[in-house]
């Protein structure tokens, strides 16, 4: 019986005792100051003996809170929706949106990106949000959704930019995200925003109709103090049922011709304007302040057609976030919905800055903001999803998250809504270490249904002093359901020695992404002097999965091992992917980490840089290129080309974020025109605008005829089924970047490309021309093509060959396994596909071979 055994481990006031002096002065999660490991096991991997004390004393300067610790490891908790099961919840999803109401479907979406959240595939939560916008007909729907995806492509980033600029598309339009209805059809048109609307000059418009005499006889004068204004009585009187039932009903004043309004509150300018609307049906000819009168004299005498004028032309007026948060008061007093629409849109396109203005979160935080957003129908869970999302990405624990998270509780119909914000809020009160409150909100979750916060709970019970609570309560989940990942992560944690690892172990096998149990076997490695095994063990998930804390880890274990230059490596890879990075847990810069290691590695020159470059691209080494192009950024960080190479390499290293930054960095820095509109129509076709990525594209080639600028535009239209008209203008346009000038990196990939047209052409010899220009060029992943050529020509052998010579210099590359596979016989090729699984585990294509051939 495992489980009684178990019981004894927790009698003692805590699992993994520690010296909490230790642990607060050494940093949480994992760095423990001052311990002996980092004293005396750094000096142990020396390369001699003379050397080990002034090795010591180096790691030591460069390690100020120590190495790692396993105690103090801890696995984040996932903020995000986790389902059991998650590919029945989403096949129920599709089943219910096959058969849903066209105005559930947005929001159907929008359930599908909550579940879908936790893969952390931006473009594939991008296509959710789009689809979710494509079927939203209510106005308040488009206009989050609208912000949502201007905010997901972080276009305040972009120098220059305003938060009411629009890309050219309905979809993210803000003009046509105030206007209601729904055409799913049209939604991926082009907005009518670049047409030209003649503006009128009002001036002697309005001269003309206040110069107007009146000329029906029936006529009736309004006093407000000693003041009169003339109005036309059936004029007036079709302004309401009020003022009909008032003028021409039993009431007094039908039978007066002159009516005291000095007591209603309006003013004299104010019902001069009302008398110019009764003849003009026109708002536009007045100031602000008289049109937010009519609104409010609208509002009191019921007049609705006065109304929607006053709001719709109120709602154009807002440009900025100042105009927002000065009528948006007027907007929710006075119910106008159009107009809390419009403010509200500014507000959150404006995001993330607006986060922190006080008056913007006044808006949206408490409880009775809340209420006055929802008398106009602009208080909603999607509303709140977005703005927490934002909130938490830019700072979780803050009190804004928290509040924000509250509402979106308060906002939630639906069961799945109601798991998510209680989830969230008990990470966050995890993460603010209020634990009994995290404790009471994932206990919540659970109840709506959701397992994963049991998790939370556990180790929410755990940090109260609940040891044998939180190991009972995960070993239920796991007796009670089918086994996953993270249930065999979050029993390991309190489990001790042998049956930590085996815990661990399984998880790694149920779920190799997660990083927690590479990062915990490495550091028991360390911990038990087999730094090269550590290293080896954190191998494991980077080559497949690459992240900041795996990347800070490896930097630590050469920093141990006194492979400085390694570390080097990886500290300046990781400061690509993030690069305010703040590293032993917030306590050192990634930059002045790379000073501290650039004092112990030679000096790189430009040239040096460029030679290492080309080395390590040559080497298929995808990480050592981020690095030497990060040192090249270092020296001369207003290269726009090199900003662009290192997002070309994020890109191929599965980091769309971080690479998408680094193009926002090149097209800020570029120096001239033709190279931002390059950069541009990157931008535009990463984001899924083809067409205006294909026009950026042609309008750089009209200003200069560059590398790039061809090079993008084939890249566009190879990006589709080729007919063999389209496929010839592409080899002509690859042709063309290649009599531009450029470096052997690029017009290697060019090359490339070429020879993959040439294939899809039936071409076989100019393909294999190309690659092996390719290949002259050090572009190493050209055998790859060539292979295939050799293929083509039932030289199996020949193709064979040709991927073992990549895989001599790509030795980790599961894709060159797997590819390799194709070309040999059965037995070989199932020791290649097991290779790939053993190397990238997320490959599907072996797991589909071996499937196959027991079928």
């Amino acid at each position: 019986m495992r489980g009684l055994k178990f019981i004894e481990k927790f009698k003692s006031t805590q699992v993994h005792a520690l010296n909490q002096q230790d642990a607060s002065s050494g940093g949480c999660n994992g760095c423990a100051n001052g311990s002996k490991l980092s004293n005396h096991k750094r000096t142990k991997f020396t390369g001699s003996k003379s050397n080990k004390t002034k090795s010591g004393s180096v790691a030591q300067a460069l390690l100020p809170y120590g190495l790692p610790s396993t105690d103090l490891l801890e696995p984040s908790i996932d903020p995000h929706l986790k389902p059991i099961h998650c590919v029945k919840s989403l096949a129920d999803l599709y089943r219910r949106f096959e058969t849903c109401l066209e105005s559930d479907k947005s929001m159907l979406f929008i359930e599908q990106y909550a579940y879908l959240c936790g893969l952390g595939d931006a473009k594939l939560l991008r296509r959710c949000l789009r689809s979710a916008r494509q079927y939203a007909g209510d106005l308040h729907l488009k206009v989050v959704l609208s912000a949502w995806l201007k905010f997901e492509r972080r276009e305040d980033e972009l120098l220059g930019s305003s938060s009411m600029d629009c890309c050219g598309f309905i979809l993210e339009c803000p003009k046509a995200a105030l206007i209601s209805g729904c055409d799913p059809n049209s939604t991926y048109d082009h907005c009518k925003c670049f047409e030209e609307n003649a503006k009128s000059n009002l001036g002697p418009i309005v001269e003309k109709f206040v110069c107007l005499s009146l000329e029906e006889d029936d006529s009736v004068t309004f006093c407000v103090r000693d003041k009169e204004i003339s109005f036309v009585r059936n004029k007036i009187a079709s302004l309401s049922s009020p003022f009909k039932a008032m003028l021409y009903g039993g009431f007094v004043e039908s039978k007066r011709k002159t009516i005291d309004f000095s007591h209603d509150g309006v003013s004299v300018e104010g019902l001069r304007a009302v008398e110019v609307y009764t003849r003009t049906s026109r708002v536009d000819l007045f100031c602000p302040g008289i049109v937010l009168e009519l609104l409010s004299f609208a509002n009191r005498f019921c007049c609705e057609e006065m109304k929607s004028a006053c709001d719709a032309h109120l709602a154009s007026l807002v440009g900025d976030i100042e105009d927002a948060l000065i009528l948006i008061d007027y907007g929710l007093e006075e119910r106008a919905t159009l107009l809390v629409a419009s403010c509200l849109q500014v507000l959150l396109r404006e995001l993330p800055s607006s986060l922190y203005n006080p008056k913007v979160m006044k808006i949206f935080c408490s409880s009775e903001a809340t209420e006055r957003l929802a008398n106009v129908g602009h208080a909603s869970f999607l509303l709140y999803y977005f703005l927490s999302q934002v909130a938490m990405e830019k700072d979780r624990v803050s009190n804004t998250t928290v509040m924000l998270l509250e509402r979106l509780g308060e906002c939630s119909t639906e069961r799945w809504q109601r798991m998510l914000a209680l989830h969230q809020l008990g990470c966050v009160m995890f993460e603010r270490e209020e634990y009994k409150d995290a404790c009471y909100y994932f206990e919540a979750a659970a109840d709506a249904g959701h397992i994963y916060s049991l998790a939370g709970l556990a180790r929410a019970k755990y940090k109260v002093g609940q040891q044998y609570s939180a190991y009972k309560l995960i070993n239920s989940i796991i007796s009670e359901h089918k086994p996953t990942g993270w249930m065999y992560q979050e029993r390991s944690l309190y489990n001790l020695g042998r049956e930590k690892i085996v815990d661990l172990n399984y998880a790694s096998e149920l779920d190799p992404t997660l990083s927690f149990p590479y990062k915990y076997r490495a550091v028991a490695k360390m911990e038990e002097g087999q730094i090269r095994a550590a290293i080896s063990e954190i191998d494991r998930i980077i080559v497949f999965k690459l992240s900041v804390d795996c990347l800070e880890l490896r930097a630590w274990l050469f920093i141990a091992a006194d492979d400085y230059e390694s570390a080097l490596r990886d500290t300046l890879a990781l400061l690509a992917l993030e690069s305010n990075y703040m590293m032993f847990h917030g306590r050192v810069s990634g930059d002045h980490l790379v000073k501290l290691l650039n004092h112990h590695v030679r000096s790189w020159s430009p040239a040096d840089c460029w030679i290492k470059l080309y080395d390590r691209w040559s080497s298929v080494d995808d990480i050592g290129s981020l690095a030497v192009i990060n040192q090249m950024l270092i020296n001369d960080p207003g290269k726009s080309f090199l900003r662009f190479r290192q997002s070309l390499l994020l890109l191929r290293l599965n980091c769309q974020k971080a690479a998408m930054r680094c193009l926002r960095l090149a097209r800020n820095h570029s120096s001239s025109e033709h190279e931002r509109l390059v950069y541009e129509g990157w931008i535009l076709y990463d984001t899924g605008h083809r067409e205006e990525a294909l026009s950026r594209a042609e309008k750089s080639i009209s200003i200069e005829r560059t590398f790039e600028a061809f090079f993008l535009k084939a890249y566009i239209l190879a990006d589709t089924n080729l007919d063999p008209e389209s496929s010839t203008y592409v080899i002509q346009l690859l042709e063309e970047a290649l009599r531009c000038p450029s470096d052997g990196l690029r017009k290697g990939q060019a090359l490339n490309n070429l020879g993959s047209i040439y294939v899809e052409c039936g071409k076989l010899d100019q393909a294999e021309n190309c690659y092996i220009n390719a290949l002259d060029i050090k572009h190493t992943r050209a055998h790859q093509g060539l292979a295939r050529v050799y293929y083509l020509k039932n030289e199996l052998k020949a193709a064979y060959d040709e991927m073992t010579k990549l895989l001599e210099k790509a030795q980790y590359s599961a894709s060159a396994f797997e590819k390799r596979s194709e070309y040999s016989d059965r037995e070989m090729a199932k020791n290649d596909l097991n290779m790939a699984t053993q190397l990238d585990p997320l490959r599907t294509y072996p797991y589909r071979y071996r499937a196959a051939e027991r079928s």
